[in-house]
């Protein structure tokens, strides 16, 4: 028998009595080392607090002197490892002594360099317990009632200028509330003692994670106008242009932000952005009409759902049986067939269907993601397209010659034929005999 008979409840569990409980859990933990550490924390959390930190303590120095490699399948014990003791270091600890907390994860995180050396953390497991450890930081700190603001801008300085690993790269707006207004402005000095003189040697704007450091401190000051003057000495004003003008909109300054929306020099990447926030600015200055006109342009180029769905909404009820009408005829004619296909799957099926019937030929059979989905989501009405898309799929793998996909190729097919079985009228595409037998003689040499 395994068991499975046995009632497994808390209600059972505890019927065991604690003597029954505390010897299976002796006993596990001496098999399971990583469970007798979390046991002796537990334990030592419920004595007094010199003892908690003393445990903690020994417990870093056993992972900064463990000399193993962990690979990419053990990574994750080590990472429930230090997720457990910044756990208990925030739990257990901050309430009782929270100076010897913030001590302590400072501790924690100068341990990424030793710990990453000898790991494989591919699935970033390790990364994340050391960026939450980050913002435990920051909170922490802000815990310690007589904390020095100077001496904490020494401490985050030395954090953020040793981040080799690149998981601390938040450690200054996690503690800008620590720092407060004295404590900003000695981190400050700091990094501009550092930066300056780099600036004056070499007439540049230095190195981009000392800009970035200085453009965080005047957000935490909510110094909007240091923030964009921060941006332009960087050099990152431009890819930045969305963020600026968000921050200017928030601040009610709308005019000023339509001017930056309006400039030529956005990145192409971010334009769709822009315009979308553009489309904000002219609503809130009441500029109704152009604000529709940013709309349909913007739909026109990006044949965007939602984009769509707001310019219905803002016509009159008995313009917007036209206006749909003109989006799917745009829809079917745009350039982008995959974007096209995409959006009318959702606005008209059957519309989507004569996209494909038309167009199939340009559809890349290599976007299986959304190829396979929407041949599924015709399959019920419109058999001849969902055929026609299996077709492709099917047909890219034997042209490229991708033999580890030639089963999804067979699979497809099989899928074409059975659709094939409700089609009435082929519209000029190969009929499923004859599709299936110019196919069978490709795979024929395609797996000789």
């Amino acid at each position: 028998m395994d068991g499975d008979d046995v009632e497994f409840s808390v209600a059972a569990v505890e019927a065991l009595g604690a003597a029954r409980l505390a010897a299976l859990i002796v006993d596990h933990a001496g098999h399971d080392p990583g469970f007798g550490r979390a046991v002796r924390l537990a334990l030592a959390a419920v004595g007094p607090v010199d003892r908690l930190v003393a445990m903690l303590a020994e417990q870093l120095r056993a992972v900064e002197e463990d000399g193993r490699f962990f690979d990419n399948r053990e990574s994750g014990v080590l990472a429930d490892t230090l997720d457990r003791l910044r756990k208990a270091m925030m739990t257990e600890l901050l309430p009782r002594q929270p100076r010897a907390a913030a001590d302590l994860l400072d501790r924690f995180l100068r341990l990424d360099r030793t710990v990453f050396q000898r790991t494989d953390d591919a699935d970033g497991f390790i990364g994340d317990v050391f960026r939450h450890a980050v913002a435990d930081l920051g909170r922490a700190w802000l815990s310690v009632p007589d904390r020095d603001p100077i001496a904490l801008a020494g401490l985050v300085f030395v954090l953020f200028s040793t981040n080799d690993c690149h998981v601390r790269d938040d450690i200054i707006p996690a503690c800008k509330d620590a720092l407060g207004a004295d404590g900003l402005d000695e981190l400050e000095r700091l990094i501009r003692g550092r930066l300056d003189p780099v600036r004056l040697a070499t007439e540049d704007p230095g190195p981009p994670e000392l800009s970035r450091a200085l453009i965080e401190i005047a957000e935490a000051r909510g110094d909007l106008d240091g923030y964009i003057a921060l941006h332009r000495l960087a050099g990152t004003e431009a890819i930045a242009v969305k963020d600026i003008c968000e921050r200017l909109v928030a601040a009610g300054r709308l005019s000023e932000a339509l001017d930056r929306v309006e400039r030529t020099g956005i990145p192409d990447w971010q334009q769709g952005d822009v315009d979308r926030l553009r489309v904000e600015i002219f609503e809130r200055l009441g500029r109704h009409q152009d604000a529709q006109a940013l709309r349909r342009d913007l739909f026109a180029r990006t044949l965007s759902l939602s984009v769509l769905e707001d310019y219905l909404a803002w016509l009159p009820e008995a313009d917007r049986p036209a206006a749909w009408a003109g989006a799917v005829d745009l829809a079917r004619r745009h350039d982008d067939v995959h974007g096209a296909l995409t959006l009318l799957l959702r606005l008209d099926p059957a519309a989507a269907a004569e996209l494909v019937h038309q167009r199939s030929q340009e559809l890349n059979a290599h976007l299986y993601r959304l190829l396979r989905p929407a041949a599924e989501r015709l399959a019920e009405s419109q058999p001849l397209a969902a055929l026609l898309i299996y077709r492709r799929l099917a047909d890219g793998v034997l042209d490229a010659k991708q033999r580890q996909f030639y089963d999804y190729a067979v699979s497809d097919v099989q899928t074409a034929r059975s659709l094939a079985t409700r089609v009435e009228d082929w519209r000029g595409h190969l009929t499923g005999e004859a599709y299936h037998e110019r196919v069978s003689a490709r795979m024929a040499l395609a797996f000789d």
